[in-house]
């Protein structure tokens, strides 16, 4: 069964909170442009963490609707992959390949990758 929130909307970037299969997906929509991104990022994603770790869930960020991050929005999503890697929470990371900017963005994400597939950078498109 399926369940979703809305977790931020600041009118340019929506973030709804998605979970279905085993899953903890954050789902981000249009612009990301937010000049203090970490300060507001980042403790929605950190809450998503916990909360995903509790249930023993596979928490996902979804940036395939995404359309612009400027270049503090991505502070984050390092910090969220690092906290990953340190610890024990499966994570995935959703962009669009089809989106040349997120290629070229994420793709350079997939050092946090690990063997057993606990955290993965995946590009495929929605």
């Amino acid at each position: 069964m399926s369940s979703m929130d809305a977790v931020f909307d600041d009118g340019t970037l929506k973030i709804s909170r998605i979970t279905d299969n085993g899953t903890l997906r954050l789902e981000m929509i249009g612009k990301c442009i937010i000049r203090d991104a970490n300060d507001t990022l980042m403790p929605i994603f950190a809450k998503a963490m916990e909360e995903a770790a509790e249930s023993q869930l596979r928490l996902m960020l979804d940036f395939r609707q995404v359309t612009y991050m400027n270049s503090s929005s991505f502070a984050p999503v390092i910090k969220v992959l690092e906290k990953a890697r340190l610890g024990t929470q499966a994570l995935t990371i959703c962009y669009d390949r089809q989106q040349k900017w997120q290629t070229i963005s994420f793709s350079a994400m997939t050092i946090f990758k690990t063997p057993d597939e606990r955290i993965l950078i995946d590009g495929g498109s929605a």
